[in-house]
């Protein structure tokens, strides 16, 4: 999924205010904690995150994590504590379905076990 396809759905599901340089940045954070968390050789996060910067969840993980990211940022930024906990409890959930995924599949050794 690319960055401009995630931020479009998410407009579509919770119309805001915030431009998407600032979207862009919060998906730049993510990924960035996703790489920090699980790094494998090969999978940086891009440098600069444009619309079409394709982010690092995979299918079918992708939408629920960033999803929920953006709209726990969208939420904080607009200071609505109880939507922003309930945005953190999705994207808590798909983080954990992830690392969960990739500690399955993954070879001993080729990537750190994370945990939330």
């Amino acid at each position: 999924m690319t960055a401009g396809e995630l931020i479009a759905a998410v407009d579509a599901l919770r119309p805001n205010h915030y431009e998407n340089a600032r979207k862009l940045r919060w998906l730049a954070e993510v990924d960035g904690k996703l790489f920090r968390e699980c790094a494998r050789e090969g999978e940086a996060p891009a440098e600069t995150y444009t619309a079409e910067t394709v982010l690092l969840a995979p299918f079918p993980y992708d939408q629920a994590l960033y999803t929920g990211w953006l709209f726990s940022q969208i939420d904080l930024n607009n200071a609505e504590i109880g939507k922003y906990n309930q945005s953190m409890s999705l994207f808590a959930s798909a983080w954990r379905q992830l690392a969960d995924y990739w500690n399955r599949t993954r070879e001993p050794g080729s990537a750190r076990r994370w945990a939330l």
